[in-house]
């Protein structure tokens, strides 16, 4: 684990042992299915967008079925958008206003049965919530009472739920040169959920800086964790990345990322020390899509067989060629190899050779043994502890499998 001058925040500990979060956005845009952005890109007047409000009926939204698929799959974590860009609120907003779900057709509290959910299948409960407003009229014309009206909505997300774990801003950089009066909102956040995450979104533009001193985690929107800079006072990091070009519903969207690419994707973020928030944009009625449905289905399996080590891993100081790297998790550690071939199949095999020997630099235990974790078997190698230096033969995947990135538990003596 990385060391620093004094304990990390447990709750920054958990959040790195979550490591793997499902990004959860839907809303009335979801209606249309072109995208989160709908209203804004495409000028919708501001009463043909409110429309759709009376055709909110939320359905197809099963809480604890989506809750449970999520556990079985992998994460450890949900963030939803409690409410987007568009102003909508899938919670009660206690007469904030009536934009919000239990006014709409559905007259649910959707955020409550949210939570509920993800606290009876062991998930982390964590709120998005907007900054950027298109739906109320003081964010254009009475800073100040919006700021106040921001802080009265994230008060009720604070005390009307629970115990929640994080609360996940975005839309700062739409106004970089107003004051979003930070200390009043996070403070507010502080003196009622003391152990909640705090997240502000730097968007793409501006990866993984770090912001305001009471932030936990900075943001990588789409774009591989970068190395901590040295002496930077610690925060968690986070990628954020999409199943296609869009975060909300967008139908005519075929631009859908393979498991495969999202297996290499998660374990580059551990590699670096990252977790990985993976955005599904919900049907409409708030069912969750079958394709992507079925594509975590696979990286879960992935995960289970190959890289459980991807909760407790942190980064270890040790080096290995191109993009294969170590985490450390307990006494153990584990070298995750990208591109290794198939086994009697190279005639199909249009990767990267990632068989043969591999090298490991670095400060490492005595080892005892070297095997695949999906397989068990075991792999020849060799130490020389005063060079720090392990090298071991990783061999071919067997014929009939794959499994993009394939993990070597090297076992402590």
């Amino acid at each position: 684990m990385t060391t620093t001058a004094t304990p990390l925040p447990a709750r920054i500990q958990q959040f790195e042992d979550r490591a793997y979060g499902l990004f959860l956005h839907w809303g009335l845009y979801s209606l249309v299915g072109q995208g989160e952005w709908y209203r804004h890109h495409h000028r919708i007047p501001l009463d043909t967008y409110g429309a759709l409000f009376q055709k909110f009926t939320a359905e197809g939204f099963d809480a604890d079925a989506l809750a449970k698929f999520a556990r079985s799959v992998g994460f450890r974590y949900i963030c939803l958008t409690t409410r987007h860009h568009d102003g909508f609120s899938l919670y009660d907003t206690r007469g904030l206003n009536t934009f919000d779900a239990p006014h709409s057709p559905a007259k649910r509290d959707l955020v409550a049965e949210f939570v509920t959910a993800c606290r009876k299948h062991d998930l982390g409960v964590f709120f998005y919530h907007t900054t950027l407003d298109w739906w109320e009229p003081r964010f254009d014309s009475d800073w100040t009472g919006y700021q106040a009206y921001l802080r009265d909505s994230v008060r009720i997300l604070c005390s009307e739920y629970g115990r929640i774990d994080g609360l996940w801003f975005d839309g700062n950089w739409s106004r970089r040169d107003r004051d979003w009066e930070e200390d009043a909102l996070y403070g507010m956040i502080r003196e009622l959920q003391p152990e909640a995450i705090i997240v502000n979104n730097s968007s793409i533009g501006n990866l993984g800086a770090v912001g305001h001193p009471q932030l936990d985690a900075v943001t990588f929107e789409q774009g591989l964790p970068a190395k901590r800079a040295a002496g930077a006072r610690y925060v968690a990091k986070e990628m954020c990345e999409t199943f296609n070009s869009h975060w909300g519903e967008a139908l005519n969207d075929y631009s859908m990322k393979s498991p495969a690419t999202l297996i290499e994707t998660l374990a580059a973020c551990r590699g670096a020390g990252a977790n990985l928030l993976l955005n599904v944009a919900p049907r409409p009625d708030g069912s969750l899509p079958a394709y992507e449905s079925a594509a975590l289905e696979i990286m879960g399996r992935w995960i289970e067989r190959c890289a459980p080590c991807l909760y407790t891993g942190r980064p270890a100081d040790a080096a290995m060629r191109g993009r294969n790297f170590v985490l450390r998790s307990g006494d153990d550690h584990f070298a995750f190899i990208f591109h290794v071939p198939i086994s009697n199949n190279m005639h199909l095999s249009h990767s990267e050779r990632g068989d043969g020997l591999q090298t490991v630099e670095g400060e490492l235990p005595e080892i005892a043994q070297v095997e695949w974790v999906d397989s068990g078997e075991a792999l020849d190698f060799t130490q020389d502890t005063a060079k720090g230096m392990l090298t071991f033969r990783a061999t071919p995947n067997p014929y009939g499998s794959q499994h993009v990135v394939r993990v070597a538990r090297l076992r402590s003596r």
